[in-house]
């Protein structure tokens, strides 16, 4: 099978594909609706924060910081929304609305210190399996 079309869509998006380089963090960021019409937050709550968490990360990256963030439809957790996971860390964040997002951008990803507010559940990857 010939990966390189996939390889070359993950370096135009900063995805080490030989095992260097990468990202700091990768936040997943979960907007509430879901194909089934059920919702955990309003849509447009969770369209204005992906928005905003875009156009953040766009400026982090100028500034020489290597996060990536993922759009996800659901992560079942159907309250509280929009939610969000900051990994390595494993850290949910709940009720991320856009000024929720620029503390979680502040306070966690530049300055290391999860937002205990918002933070509802820690659950970082095991390591070395």
């Amino acid at each position: 099978m010939d990966t390189k079309p996939l390889q070359k869509k993950a370096k135009s998006r900063g995805i080490a594909v030989n095992g260097q380089g990468g990202y700091e963090r990768h936040i997943l960021l979960c907007t509430g609706l879901r194909q089934s019409g059920d919702t955990c937050c309003p849509a447009e709550e969770g369209a204005k924060t992906w928005k905003y968490l875009g156009k953040r990360l766009k400026q982090l990256t100028q500034d020489g910081h290597n996060i990536y963030c993922t759009e996800v439809e659901c992560l079942m957790f159907c309250r509280g929304g929009p939610l969000a996971v900051v990994y390595p860390e494993g850290t949910w964040y709940c009720h991320v609305t856009a000024e929720v997002c620029e503390r979680i951008i502040q306070e966690h990803l530049l300055e290391g210190k999860p937002v205990e507010e918002f933070m509802f559940a820690r659950n970082p990857f095991l390591k070395d399996l």
